[in-house]
């Protein structure tokens, strides 16, 4: 069997390594496709039947297309329309934004789009680990509330609403010791008032929904939602045939049998280059080390790697990846998580 050879290069000391796929504005150049043979071997040694919505190529597919725009539209209106509104319509926008001036960042979004009213929304896939996640989610709202203003508007009458949802795979150090994994933050004065509406950031924390699958309302449409994103690759097509319409088209267009041979290459890739599942594992290991673990006990660090294991097996990867990002076998995992 062909099987694709992955090449790990020193993320510390060689700027060209491969960063987190999970699109950041300082993302690696792509990797060159595997050929047609390595993809469908690669297909078949790992039981490939369903893409991962959580991944880059499974996040265009499903929600950055015209064809699967009223998709998108339903997801916004699950998590967003109690501010924004119900949404009828949207545009999609150009992802890259530049800032003012030279010295200012290149902010590049995974989805950013506007409504029949003009309010714009974001959305962003975050996989891998990032320290610093709501300072970048507060940046990337204030780049599109400032394209939001209109030349002209001296009196900003017209400012539109920004709304950005962050569905991030991992725990936020900001949400710590709370079992919610929907967060909905406005700006508010020092009397806990809103001030304003106009800009709101939503969170999303798929490794806390995950954790309490087994006792959640799934009639709830958010809940619904975060079953899908994070399940569908071990959902059964009689399980699909009980849900809604619009989720019966999300778990079409992740059948990998509907691919052209030229998707099928991209996806393998896009699975490749799941280098996100290490940062994933610093944060796990960052988290037990402000739980009380320290570095080198051999038991704390078991603990924080079957943690892992288990996070990463309920997001969907299979089993052989997350023996190679944590380094325990694969029957370590199964009968120990």
């Amino acid at each position: 069997m062909t099987k694709i050879k992955r090449k790990h290069k020193n993320k510390r000391n060689d700027p060209q390594a491969s960063q987190p796929y999970f699109y950041g504005p300082e993302a690696a150049p792509a990797r060159a496709l595997p050929s047609i043979e390595e993809t469908e071997a690669y297909i078949r040694e790992h039981g490939l039947k369903v893409i991962n919505p959580l991944s880059d190529f499974g996040f265009k597919r499903l929600l950055a297309t015209e064809r699967n725009k009223d998709i998108l539209i339903h997801l916004l209106n699950t998590f967003i329309s109690a501010d924004s509104g119900v949404i009828t319509d949207v545009t999609y926008l150009p992802t890259e934004v530049l800032g003012f001036s030279r010295e200012d960042k290149l902010v590049r979004f995974d989805l950013y789009c506007t409504n029949q009213n003009g309010d714009r929304f974001i959305v962003e896939m975050q996989n891998g680990w990032q320290k610093n996640y709501a300072n970048r989610a507060i940046v990337y709202a204030g780049r599109a509330a400032g394209q939001s203003v209109r030349r002209g508007d001296r009196l900003y009458e017209h400012v539109s609403g920004v709304y950005s949802l962050n569905i991030v795979a991992y725990n936020m150090p900001e949400f710590k010791g709370s079992e919610e994994y929907i967060w909905r933050v406005y700006l508010k004065d020092d009397r806990n008032k809103i001030f304003s509406r106009k800009n709101v950031l939503y969170f999303v924390e798929l490794s806390k929904f995950a954790a309490q699958l087994g006792r959640l309302d799934l009639c709830d449409e958010r809940n619904r939602w975060l079953y899908m994103l994070t399940q569908i690759v071990h959902m059964s097509k009689r399980e699909v045939e009980t849900m809604t319409p619009v989720f019966q088209r999300i778990y079409e267009e992740c059948q990998i049998t509907n691919f052209t041979d030229m998707d099928k290459q991209k996806y393998v890739r896009n699975v490749l280059e799941f280098d996100d599942v290490r940062e994933m594992l610093e944060c796990e290991r960052e988290m037990a080390e402000q739980a009380g673990y320290e570095r080198g006990i051999q038991q704390g660090r078991e603990e924080t790697l079957l943690r892992t294991a288990k996070n990463l097996m309920e997001l969907g990867i299979p089993l052989a990846d997350v023996a190679k990002a944590t380094g325990l076998s694969e029957e370590e995992i199964k009968q120990r998580t």
